[in-house]
């Protein structure tokens, strides 16, 4: 899956991340929201900054599922 800036995206979320103690934000989980930015770090996952629920986050992009397929 290719994402690019501007795509709607859920964030999804993953099952060992969301039930982590760590967790600072379960509420975003679910949620739909756009990616504003892409950062690719080489030490990391690729990761998106996404608005949602009126903030920007980063998330790892396996964490996100593309809404809008037609674009």
């Amino acid at each position: 899956m290719e994402l690019i800036v501007g795509d709607i995206v859920r964030i999804k979320g993953n099952f060992q991340v969301q039930n982590a103690p760590e967790v600072e934000w379960p509420e975003c989980y679910g949620q739909v929201g756009v990616i504003v930015d892409l950062l690719h770090a080489a030490s990391t996952l690729p990761l998106a900054n996404v608005m949602v629920l009126g903030e920007v986050d980063q998330f790892y992009i396996d964490e996100l599922e593309k809404v809008n397929e037609s674009r």
